[in-house]
């Protein structure tokens, strides 16, 4: 099994591509399986025949540990008595706590002693009674021709249309209390929920995402700042690239990685990480762009963003998403991101909080971008706008930096022109 990620050395066997007995070429791919990222395929690290497989689709398997065997055809004897062997040694008692038989150690006199039948009927009688013992009780309270209870047990009961009888009857009470009643109603809640509702299980990443961003909130002090930004160069320029004709076509959010990192120049603490050691400043500028798949969510990460023009940066952008939706991205194309964007944009959300992305220190909220009316020169006109909101780890960075750092983005972004210097 391959290391799972950077935050969890187990990964979860989804579905085995081969079977014992298939001949394998070195690359080929032999199962799939959940790391704490997305699906990813495994491919053989040999050529040969799939000997054993020895991981069930579902177990969790911790990273290094062998899930499969691959050598020759003349392997194959060997193999199986190997593992026929290992099942005989699982189930094998050692010796020094191997049972004796009466033949091996019989009783002597003293243990020995005649079975009274009468006794041992008498004992099985009694257990059986003390097993009906709660049937019994619930019985009497049955019995009763008037169920006891308390005033507010009786009002609560009354409140929610429930039997005293039917309450009696789970409790075994005969006297019941409004804790009884309250308890009875909680039961029956949670089983009319189980009824009616549609239970789905957790996958491996939905499960990882969950500890993840609840280890986030729990363990960042994060706050968050809101910017509005004109978009009018931005979305000219944009349609400038693309017009060009030579495929070249970017997106917003390409525009936009490039506008962070120019920000970034002037803002390092944003490009960090928290240690107990100290405050982890990064050399590199590695955006990670939050794609939503089904049943989760990945973070792919254009690395070097520094190095890269737009439509680089564009190219990069479109072969993670393309290999995100088919679920074939790589733990290096999800893993050493610095700093992340999340874009709503293309649905009518104007603004929203984003939880960061441990180790990052900062995620960046994109929305849509409307047209709001503004007053200038004695006139008004329509000017596309778009709101931006930064989460921020407090322990790295202070109100008074991320509002500094926003704003040198905001002036970035409206005059896109700067990023490119």
């Amino acid at each position: 099994m391959p290391a799972g990620g950077q935050t969890t050395d187990v990964s979860v066997v989804g579905t085995w591509l081969v079977k014992i007995g298939d001949k394998v070429e070195r690359g080929d791919a032999l199962l799939e399986i959940e790391t704490d990222k997305a699906t990813l395929t495994v491919e053989s690290y040999a050529k040969g025949m799939v000997l054993a497989l020895l991981a069930e689709e579902g177990d969790e398997t911790p990273a290094g540990e062998v899930i499969a065997l691959i050598g020759d055809e003349s392997d194959k004897e060997e193999v199986k008595a190997r593992l026929a062997g290992e099942d005989i040694l699982k189930n094998r008692e050692p010796e020094k706590e191997k049972k004796k038989t009466f033949a091996e150690a019989p009783m002597s006199e003293e243990e020995y002693q005649p079975i009274d039948k009468n006794a041992l009927k008498r004992t099985m009688t009694e257990a059986a009674v003390s097993e009906n013992e709660a049937d019994v009780l619930k019985q009497n309270a049955l019995k009763q021709d008037q169920i006891k209870a308390m005033p507010n047990a009786k009002l609560l009961a009354k409140e929610h249309h429930i039997s005293l009888k039917d309450v009696a009857e789970a409790t075994g009470k005969n006297i019941l209390k409004r804790q009884d009643v309250a308890a009875f109603l909680k039961n029956n809640i949670q089983e009319d929920i189980l009824k009616k509702e549609t239970v789905i299980p957790f996958t491996n990443v939905r499960r990882v995402i969950a500890r993840r961003m609840l280890d986030s909130v729990q363990n960042i002090p994060a706050f968050t700042v809101t910017v509005e930004i004109e978009m009018a160069q931005c979305i000219a320029l944009r349609e400038l690239i693309n017009s060009a004709g030579d495929n070249r076509k970017v997106s917003y959010n390409d525009i936009l990685f490039k506008c962070v990192e120019s920000a970034i120049r002037a803002y390092p603490y944003v490009n960090a990480s928290y240690s107990d050691e100290g405050i982890i400043l990064h050399k590199d500028v590695n955006i990670g762009l939050a794609v939503s798949v089904e049943g989760g969510l990945v973070v792919p990460v254009v690395h070097g963003v520094q190095e890269k023009n737009i439509a680089e940066i564009a190219a990069c952008n479109r072969e993670n998403v393309g290999k995100a939706r088919e679920r074939r991205l790589s733990l290096e194309e999800m893993s050493g991101g610095t700093i992340t964007l999340s874009n709503l944009g293309m649905y009518p959300v104007a603004q929203f909080t984003a939880v960061i992305n441990p180790p990052e220190v900062c995620i960046l909220a994109v929305g849509a971008i409307e047209e709001k009316p503004v007053f200038t020169d004695g006139t008004w006109r329509a000017v596309p706008v778009m709101k931006l909101t930064g989460s921020f780890d407090h322990r790295i960075v202070d109100g008074a930096y991320a509002a500094e750092f926003l704003s040198e983005l905001k002036k970035t972004i409206e005059n896109p022109a700067l990023a490119l210097v």
